[in-house]
């Protein structure tokens, strides 16, 4: 029996109404004037056909692959998020984006991961800065793969161009200044040494905080991976003496809700003897008792910009909100990192 011929282009167009510009238009998500109705019957026509792009042999054509590739640490809170909130911005160019975890920076893991993003030509890749090695990330660049990095501080430059960088450190300088100004004598930063580049940019920006009053100011960095959410708090309570109230900056909201759980449990007050702050501003934050002050993520923002800096390594072209916003926020690199602001959410953990 024969086979019935493939719709191509050519039916859908004619279906369509349209042309086969037109067609292609839609298809690869390009940002030409198109009216709704226009889309909508291009849309329809493929459905009503079965028609399927081939793929491969348009790719070849191309040189493009129209495939990105994403590497978070896990999948969780802000990373899951984030790669939301990316796959919707390059989904827009007309992209597909597909999502790795590192699983704990397992090498074996990651080589399977390389040697995939590799198989696939990808057009571009955007990786955590905890998410991949060097090495392994200047073997992709090697192969002359665009590359951002998120998050990833001190990263040499023969490796990365550019690192779109959420401001750990300014904002952990906002949360020791504001524990200051709520008459705290005693201030901890209870974080994870496991969080590596992040939890470094939370203690810089916590004795940068410190500067003026660190004489005068109790203060000590607790690692909470190692003592326990109860030996941390124990440790505080220890180095704090009679001081009250307590300033307890977290590396997480995380932290902050099971040290918030250990206080209710020994009696302790938040925010009258201790007050806290986390990061990352997940929903738990806004609906514990009391709610906790924590730090926005701007991840809309933040994704926005990768997407474009992306883009235009690709050599895609940028329309006029995507250029006006490199155009925004590009003069604001110090080296090659840029460095975005996260804003303070006050909350009645850290507010008596």
């Amino acid at each position: 029996m024969k086979r019935s011929k493939q719709p191509t282009i050519v039916d859908v167009a004619s279906e369509a109404g349209v042309s086969i510009a037109t067609v292609s238009n839609v298809l690869n998500r390009r940002k030409v004037p198109m009216l709704p109705e226009t889309i909508r019957k291009v849309e329809e026509a493929v459905v009503r056909l079965g028609y399927r792009r081939n793929v491969m042999a348009t790719n070849l054509s191309r040189r493009r692959s129209y495939e990105l590739g994403l590497i978070i640490p896990h999948f969780g809170g802000y990373y899951g998020r984030f790669a939301e909130k990316l796959e919707q911005k390059v989904h827009s160019f007309g992209y597909h984006l597909s999502v790795f975890s590192a699983a704990g920076m397992d090498p074996v893991i990651e080589k399977r991961h390389l040697e995939h993003l590799l198989q696939r030509r990808v057009d571009g890749l955007v990786s955590h800065g905890l998410a991949m090695s060097m090495e392994s990330t200047q073997q992709l660049v090697g192969e002359g793969t665009p590359l951002v990095i998120f998050n990833g501080w001190g990263w040499p430059s023969e490796i990365v161009k550019l690192a779109v960088n959420l401001d750990f450190a300014k904002a952990s300088t906002e949360a020791v200044q504001h524990f200051l100004a709520n008459g705290c004598r005693s201030i901890i930063y209870a974080g994870r040494r496991k969080g590596m580049g992040a939890n470094e940019q939370r203690i810089q920006g916590f004795m940068a905080g410190l500067r003026d009053d660190a004489k005068s100011t109790v203060h000590a960095l607790l690692d909470a991976g190692e003592l326990g959410i109860e030996g941390t708090l124990e440790e505080a309570l220890r180095i704090s003496g009679e001081q009250r109230p307590i300033g307890i900056y977290t590396f997480n909201d995380a932290l902050a809700l099971e040290l918030l759980a250990v206080c209710h449990e020994r009696g302790i007050r938040v925010p009258e003897d201790v007050q806290l702050i986390g990061m990352d501003n997940e929903l738990f934050s806004k609906a514990s008792f009391p709610s906790i002050t924590s730090f926005e993520m701007p991840v809309d923002l933040q994704t926005s910009l990768v997407a474009a800096i992306l883009m235009r390594q690709i050599g895609e072209d940028l329309d006029v909100e995507n250029t006006q916003l490199l155009d925004e926020h590009l003069p604001r690199i110090h080296g090659h990192e840029l460095f975005i602001d996260l804003e303070m959410i006050v909350r009645k953990s850290s507010t008596t």
